[in-house]
C-alpha cells in the first residue's frame, strides 16, 4: 500500500509526537524481549524532550518526521555516526500504520540527507528478536552479519545490515 503520509524536517512541535510513535513502536517491538517496565525505562531516556530539541537543531543530524492528517505517524533519525563515511539510520513507525509505506518513505529522506553530509554507507542493527524490523531491513539493506550487545547487562544478537549509497 503506498503511503499517504509527508515527510519533512522535524520540528519543535513534533517532539510528542515522537515520542508518542517511539513508545508504541518500542512496546510493540521490544516488550517480549525486555520487558515492559524495561522498554518504557529506554524509552523515557532516550526520548527525552531536551535530547529531542537539541537534535532538532544539530544540521548533521538528520531527524524527519511522517504525518498524515497532521499527526505524526513515524520518524526517521541519522547521522555519520564513523569518520569512514558510515552512517546510521533509524526508522521507527506507529504499529497502527505498519505495512503503509511510511519506512520506506523515511528511508528515502534519510538516504538523501546522509548523502549530503558525505555518508557512503549505511551500517544499522536490530536485535534479531524484531521481526518487523529485521523484515524490514532484509528487504532494502544487505545483511552483513550477526554479533551480540550488551543491553543492561544481558547478552542480545543482533542482526547487522549495511547499504551502499
Amino acid at each position: 500500500m503506498a503511503s499517504t503520509a509527508s515527510v519533512r524536517p522535524a520540528e519543535r512541535g513534533d517532539v510528542p509526537g515522537i515520542q508518542r510513535v517511539a513508545r508504541a513502536a518500542w512496546h510493540e517491538a521490544y516488550d517480549d524481549c525486555f520487558g515492559e517496565a524495561a522498554v518504557a525505562a529506554m524509552v523515557d531516556e532516550a526520548y527525552d524532550e531536551d535530547v529531542l530539541e537539541r537534535m532538532i537543531g544539530l544540521d548533521e543530524v538528520g531527524l524527519f518526521v511522517a504525518a498524515h492528517d497532521g499527526e505524526v505517524v513515524g520518524y526517521a533519525s541519522c547521522g555519520m555516526t564513523e569518520p569512514a563515511s558510515i552512517g546510521d539510520l533509524d526508522i521507527y513507525v506507529h504499529p497502527d500504520h505498519w505495512g503503509e509505506g511510511i519506512g520506506t518513505a523515511l528511508l528515502e529522506r534519510g538516504e538523501q540527507h546522509l548523502r549530503e553530509v558525505g555518508t557512503m554507507t549505511i551500517r544499522d542493527e536490530v536485535l534479531v528478536e524484531n521481526e518487523v524490523g529485521n523484515a524490514f531491513y532484509r528487504r532494502h539493506f544487505e545483511e552483513a552479519g550477526q554479533r551480540t550487545v550488551d543491553f543492561g547487562g544481558e547478552e542480545k544478537a543482533v542482526a547487522v545490515y549495511e547499504k551502499s549509497l
